[in-house]
């Protein structure tokens, strides 16, 4: 099986323009079937393995090699997706070194101690950057809806602020972007997921996310539990790599619900968009238009 292991990979396309980006002035969607005017351009997923241990072993091994000029830098959140791909790094002896992003004064240290363990048990390089609640409100929210395209996530604009340390002959790698679930569509991406490889496009840096390829991506969705934090079912992960330490599901924002409104009003300001779109493939847009209008067509019987 051959994987596609280009940087910055595009997998969408907005029909209205034919282009990865967005079009910026009359964008035809509708937040009734926010999958109108966008589409997945990959072919549908379906091909992996029965070992998610051995297909990211797999993808590690022919991404270092075929990056093998590039310094790596893992971001880690403190969470089990970034750790595992770390991991499999560490057990190849593949070098890298690790950055984690603190907020506003440390509301999510309680993640970031998971990052800093780990990397101190393994002797890796952690830098941890600080990130104020006044630089993402006046600089980072503003710069990424300028250069992203973002419209909603706080949690993924925060991220683009890592860009800002690491160096030209270096690529960051993360490995969060789990598959994202509409409840009447079924699978893709909501919008500001992707839209980090937007920024990095547009920032001239080299960006690498593993979950978006094939194999992780389909364990992923094949693992999904909407009754769980971040739709997924943990362990498969721990499973393939038991050496981890299991923690409780958390996203690293817990501590930040009375200045989230702050965030999403600041967004608002700076993005002309006041809905997501959901990235996914043809058939399971028409799919649901079908549905929407068959329901229509029983409520008028």
């Amino acid at each position: 099986m051959s994987f596609d292991l280009s940087l910055n990979r595009v997998y969408w396309e907005y029909t209205q323009n034919g282009t990865y980006l967005r079009p910026k002035h009359k964008y035809c969607c509708t937040s009734h079937i926010p999958s109108l005017g966008v589409r997945a351009t990959v072919p549908e997923y379906k091909n992996r393995t029965s070992s998610f241990r051995n297909d990211l072993h797999t993808l590690v091994t022919q991404f270092a090699k075929q990056y093998k000029d590039y310094c790596f830098v893992l971001a880690l959140s403190g969470g089990i997706d970034s750790e595992v791909t770390a991991e499999m790094f560490y057990e190849l002896g593949i070098p890298f070194r690790a950055v984690s992003l603190r907020l506003f004064d440390g509301t999510n240290d309680h993640d970031i101690l998971c990052a800093a363990k780990y990397c101190s048990d393994r002797d890796i390089d952690l830098k941890i950057i600080n990130l104020s609640m006044n630089r993402m409100m006046q600089e980072t929210i503003p710069d990424a809806v300028k250069n992203g395209q973002f419209t909603h996530s706080y949690s993924q604009i925060a991220l683009t602020h890592l860009f800002n340390y690491v160096k030209d002959d270096e690529i960051l790698i993360f490995s969060g972007h789990n598959p994202d679930f509409h409840r009447g569509i079924g699978i893709g991406w909501w919008e500001d997921s992707p839209n980090m490889v937007k920024y990095a496009i547009a920032k001239q840096k080299k960006f690498f996310t593993f979950t978006s390829l094939e194999p992780i991506f389909c364990h992923y969705a094949a693992n999904f539990d909407d009754k769980q934090p971040g739709d997924k079912d943990n362990d498969f992960l721990y499973a393939a790599f038991p050496q981890l330490t299991r923690r409780l599901k958390m996203t690293g924002w817990e501590k930040n619900d009375r200045i989230i409104p702050d965030l999403e009003d600041r967004i608002r300001e700076c993005s002309a968009y006041r809905h997501q779109s959901f990235i996914t493939w043809e058939r399971f847009t028409l799919e649901f238009i079908r549905k929407l209008f068959m329901e229509k067509g029983l409520k008028h019987e």
